[in-house]
C-alpha cells in the first residue's frame, strides 16, 4: 500500500506508544490543516479518525510483543482536494476494516460503551483502508470531499 496513489506527502510524525502521544499527534494534524487551508468538515473528519485509530494502536497494537513499538504518521495531498493521512505501526497485525457494525441497541440503557470508533471512521471518511506490509500496519484515512 506504501503512499496512496498520485499522494504528495505534506508532512510525516513520529509518536510514541503512550495515550499522551495521541494528543500531540492531533495537534500536529491540526497544524497541517491549518497550513494546508483544510475545510473544516475535512480536518475534523481526519483529526477524529486518527485519534480513534491511535487510541486502538496504543491500547491494543503492542499487548504481547517485544519489539520496540515504531508509530509514524504521513499525511498527503491528493487530486481533488482530497487528504490521505497513514498511520503506519509494528504491532500486531489488525485489519479494524473486518470489524462488523456493532449491533443497534434497543435502548439507551442497552447501549455499550466503546467499540464504535470503525463505525465513526466509516461514516466521516471517504475511504478506510488497511494492508500489513512486511511487520508493519498501514491504515490508509482517506477525507471526503466537502460538499
Amino acid at each position: 500500500m506504501s503512499a496512496p496513489a498520485a499522494g504528495t506527502l505534506v508532512s510525516a510524525l513520529d509518536v510514541g506508544a503512550a495515550i499522551d502521544d495521541i494528543t500531540d499527534a492531533t495537534s500536529w494534524l491540526g497544524a497541517v490543516a491549518e497550513e494546508e487551508g483544510w475545510p473544516e468538515a475535512t480536518r475534523f473528519a481526519l483529526e477524529l479518525s486518527l485519534e480513534e485509530a491511535l487510541t486502538n494502536v496504543v491500547s491494543y497494537g503492542f499487548q504481547g510483543t517485544h519489539a520496540a513499538p515504531r508509530i509514524r504518521i504521513e499525511c498527503y495531498r491528493l487530486p481533488e482536494g482530497r487528504v490521505a493521512v497513514q498511520l503506519i505501526d509494528n504491532g500486531i497485525p489488525f485489519d479494524p476494516t473486518l470489524l462488523a457494525e456493532p449491533e443497534v441497541p434497543d435502548s439507551i440503557e442497552d447501549a455499550k460503551i466503546g467499540g464504535h470508533g470503525v463505525q465513526l471512521m466509516r461514516h466521516f471518511l471517504e475511504t478506510l483502508a488497511y494492508a500489513r506490509e512486511g511487520e508493519e500496519n498501514h491504515l490508509t484515512l482517506v477525507a471526503r470531499r466537502p460538499a
